[in-house]
């Protein structure tokens, strides 16, 4: 289990020298192995240090160098025997970090050094990352390539006139999921005995040998069980065999069936967010959620002569809108200076407002959303002072990329806020997250008060909002009925 200073309430440097000392200790009393004496780098291991042609890379190679040296290895010993030997030294000794996410940074940096030098050096094999990667679409026959970007062009709306075409065109993100689902059906096949060559076009997947083989290696590679992303991978595969390939109602109904036996797909909101959701439960964390901001912003304006300055300030201002405006990281990453910000005087400051047309919202609703003052404040500051630093071109995006213009993907956005709140609280919070965070935070002070957070979700549905947030105001009703009632009658009724 990882320990963050934040949330055991120490400073980073304290926790650094509790480890210090809890591994000193350990190796004292021979829990732990002792460390060997360090030795000194060889001038064969300095050159090949310096030719790095980044800093980053002499760091990833740090530990690995100084053990080469203590064990008397030089370059032209390495292989991959001595970093698994590398690996389980690390294993034994350290209480930091992750042992194989040393080893995989220091691998790629090995072999980024000897391909970008051209250096006879032995490349060593990079562990491989514990989700299992799909093969490419690339590795299959063009013909089947072309069928499959021809669905996609269907669901994409390409041909609006196309009257077999869905009701609404599917996202960017539906779409690589369709393709995704295709990939891991094809790869699980191939995995089972077929070669990619069997596939010429969508129709051979469909065929029930095919589909037995591929849903037996789906299973096994997720430990036997026959999970919801199976379950999708199906479901993907019954559109393909009704709308675009046409296929016999019995290869339909085949399908169908198989995915019925799979069970539901979970409604509501899954374990993974429930947990994460938990961290809440402790209102130290709220206060270090809400108050980061303006910390970020803090820090900036103090700092403003450093390079992190004005990332810091974007940050600052992503997660205040994030705050009190529970939208989709893909709309805040889209969010434009001119399209979408609207601004009036509130006393001596400006009072921003966001206005997010239907067009761009994924239930087709538009929704309006008033900044407050604190917030606006962040967002005048950050416009005036910072955003200009963030990027060479930052045209209209209000969350610019560093460079070639436009805006940031939601991908990048999401992925600096996570990481941002990770190191600065000891929260995982992820930006979808704060939409659930939202709704969880009102109807613990309002229960019942669905319908409120349905508006400002921009759920369609009133169900849909009861189904995910039930379980928080059936909470705050209990704690409230618990405050007004039962703690009446604690200690018994003496007076």
């Amino acid at each position: 289990m990882k320990v963050h200073p934040k949330q055991a309430g120490i400073t980073a440097k304290r926790l650094s020298n509790i480890k210090s000392d809890l591994g000193l200790a350990l190796r004292i009393t021979r829990t732990a192995p002792r460390q060997r004496s360090s030795a000194d780098r060889t001038d064969a291991w300095l050159s090949f240090l310096n030719s790095a042609s980044v800093k980053h890379q002499k760091h990833q190679l740090s530990r690995f160098v100084d053990f080469c040296c203590s064990h008397g290895l030089e370059p032209d010993q390495v292989n991959d025997n001595v970093m698994s030997a590398f690996e389980a030294h690390l294993d034994a000794r350290i209480l930091t970090k992750n042992p194989k996410e040393i080893r995989k940074d220091a691998s790629y940096a090995w072999n980024a050094i000897i391909k970008q030098n051209n250096l006879s050096f032995t490349p060593l094999v990079v562990p491989k990352a514990d989700r299992y990667i799909a093969a490419p679409l690339n590795q299959y026959p063009v013909s089947l390539q072309a069928d499959l970007a021809k669905y996609l062009e269907r669901l994409r709306h390409a041909d609006i006139m196309d009257e077999e075409g869905p009701d609404r065109a599917l996202s960017e993100t539906s779409l690589r999921n369709v393709e995704a689902h295709v990939r891991q059906f094809l790869d699980a096949a191939c995995s089972n005995g077929f070669d990619r060559t069997d596939f010429e076009n969508l129709s051979d997947a469909l065929r029930p040998d095919v589909m037995k083989a591929a849903v037996t290696k789906i299973q096994e590679r997720q430990g036997g069980q026959l999970t919801a992303t199976t379950r999708n991978i199906l479901a993907t595969l019954q559109a393909i065999a009704k709308y675009h390939v046409k296929a016999p109602n019995e290869t339909v109904n085949l399908i169908r069936k198989a995915k019925s036996k799979i069970g539901d797909v979970q409604i509501g909101m899954t374990d993974k967010n429930m947990e994460r959701l938990a961290q809440f439960d402790d209102p130290r964390n709220i206060a270090r959620l809400v108050t980061l901001p303006n910390d970020l912003m803090q820090w900036a304006q103090e700092n403003s002569t450093q390079k992190h300055a004005p990332l810091r300030a974007m940050h600052a201002v992503a997660i205040s809108i994030l705050l009190v405006c529970p939208l989709r990281i893909k709309n805040i990453s889209m969010l434009d200076i001119e399209r979408h910000l609207r601004a009036q005087r509130g006393g001596k400051h400006k009072i921003y407002a966001l206005h997010i047309p239907a067009s761009e919202m994924k239930n087709r609703n538009p929704m309006d959303f008033a900044l407050g003052e604190q917030p606006s404040r962040h967002l005048e500051t950050y416009l005036s002072n910072f955003r200009q630093h963030v990027s060479n071109d930052p045209g209209t995006a209000l969350f610019p990329k560093k460079s070639g213009g436009g805006p940031r993907t939601p991908d990048n956005l999401g992925h600096e806020i996570s990481r941002l709140i990770r190191r600065e609280t000891g929260l995982v919070m992820n930006a979808h997250l704060f939409r659930h965070f939202n709704g969880m935070m009102y109807l613990n002070y309002y229960p019942g008060e669905f319908e409120t957070v349905r508006q400002f979700l921009g759920h369609k549905k009133l169900d849909t909002t009861m189904t995910f947030y039930a379980r928080f105001s059936s909470k705050a009703a209990i704690a409230r009925y618990d405050q007004a009632v039962l703690s009446k009658w604690q200690g018994g009724q003496d007076d």
